[in-house]
């Protein structure tokens, strides 16, 4: 039976939103309610942002126990040099608010950016230094080292896949799930991290143990909540869209706007507060995604359940 589906939330303390942060006293009761349900979710931090002791504190406080990621991209974009040493330290000292599943220290290796070498020398480093992190395997590198890696770990993670449309990964994921990752019956060989998966439908497509994302917040940046029914929708009352028909709460037909405002509702949202403030889109983004992980969830169950009726 295909196991279950994480899907973490990206940089949630990063951007201050558990208790102690900036932007919760900003919240109202209900989406007070969504960061309890957050805190026991999935949350994924990168060291590159984390790294000061005051993220550090505040995580601590709230008993976290969050997937580490080395932040090696964002710190390469912005010319920034990351030392193994410095992120092994980093990692040994607060093992406390690092989360570990079956063993595997959910910390990822500190990859040397289009380079595959430099992140097998980062990787026998670490593990020389008494940290094992999860190996990464980027998009486009030789495939070599992903055969390796299936061979000798079991948890690995898939980057480099930021930027690229869902066609051309759909292409690379087809090939690197069918050749490497599942066995003849289509079962994974083990589990793997998918870095930067915004696409529910490349979510759902591959038996991804867990995968990542941080849309929930660039969404909100953009004026635009994520249902879990209908995707994105623009609702910023300082959204372009807000003139174009069909392409904003605002804009659609009066049949679409009262469904839309009746699933708000139930959902405990409200319109006005989501055109207007930032922090509620953010939280109701959350809320969506964490919805998005149960749905799957539950359709890999009934997947299961049909192939088993099936067989039988």
């Amino acid at each position: 039976m295909m196991s279950e589906f994480h899907l973490y939330l990206a940089a949630v303390f990063t951007n201050s939103y558990m208790p102690g942060g900036n932007r919760y006293p900003k919240l109202n009761e209900r989406e007070i309610e969504i960061m309890d349900q957050v805190k026991d979710h999935n949350i994924l931090e990168s060291w590159h942002y984390v790294g000061k002791q005051s993220y550090v504190n505040n995580m601590r406080e709230n008993n976290a126990r969050i997937f580490l990621d080395s932040g090696a991209f964002s710190a390469y974009t912005l010319g920034v040099t990351l030392s193994v040493e410095d992120y092994c330290n980093y990692i040994r000292r607060n093992e406390d608010i690092i989360r570990v599943e079956d063993g595997c220290l959910m910390a990822s290796v500190l990859d040397g950016i289009g380079d595959p070498q430099e992140t097998f020398r980062n990787q026998m480093h670490m593990e020389r230094l008494g940290v094992r992190p999860l190996p990464c395997f980027h998009a486009g590198e030789d495939e070599r080292y992903l055969e390796w890696y299936v061979k000798n770990y079991e948890y690995i993670t898939l980057g480099g896949m930021v930027g690229q449309s869902v066609k051309q990964l759909e292409i690379w994921l087809d090939h690197i799930w069918h050749n490497y990752l599942t066995d003849g019956s289509g079962n994974p060989r083990l589990k793997v991290h998918g870095f930067g998966i915004t696409s529910t439908p490349l979510m759902e497509k591959y038996p991804w143990y867990s995968c990542d994302s941080s849309s929930w917040i660039q969404a909100a940046a953009f004026g635009a909540i994520v249902t879990p029914d209908h995707g994105p929708m623009n609702v910023s009352d300082k959204s372009p869209s807000r003139h174009d028909a069909g392409q904003h709460i605002d804009t659609l037909t009066p049949i679409e706007h009262d469904y839309i405002l009746g699933m708000l509702g139930e959902q405990g949202f409200d319109k006005t507060r989501l055109a207007t403030v930032y922090e509620s889109r953010a939280v109701y983004n959350m809320y969506g995604y964490m919805e998005i992980n149960r749905r799957i969830n539950q359709n890999r169950v009934n997947h299961y359940k049909n192939l088993t009726v099936g067989l039988f």
